[in-house]
């Protein structure tokens, strides 16, 4: 796992170029995460298949904006859309140096 956001849902999962296929089938299966000997339900969706995290963060924040608009056309009062117009700002991908190099590794598929 190299991202987790709990409030959308979004998981961002890494492994190798060979074997992105069986991850993909196998995720559908998972119905539940185990942490602490709790027990949480989930649904495990595959959204994009990339070959560096960063094209799967640049995904995810187009991803996230789309969705941010649409809860943007359903708004009921004026107070719900300044926040969402807020986060629809916020929208950005920033500059972060890694120190492991993952973004620039091609050999993997997240």
């Amino acid at each position: 796992v190299k991202y987790l956001n709990a409030y959308t849902g979004t998981v961002l999962l890494r492994c190798r170029k060979d074997s992105y296929r069986l991850l993909c089938s196998a995720l559908p299966f998972v119905r539940q995460l185990e942490s602490r000997n709790l027990r949480y339900p989930c649904f495990l969706n595959t959204l994009h298949v990339g070959g560096t995290i960063r094209t799967c963060q640049k995904f995810l924040i187009q991803y996230n904006r789309r969705q941010l608009l649409m809860l943007l056309q359903n708004c009921t009062n004026e107070e719900e859309r300044q926040c969402i117009q807020k986060s629809l700002l916020s929208c950005s991908l920033t500059e972060e140096q890694s120190q492991s190099g993952d973004e620039e590794d091609d050999d993997g598929t997240e």
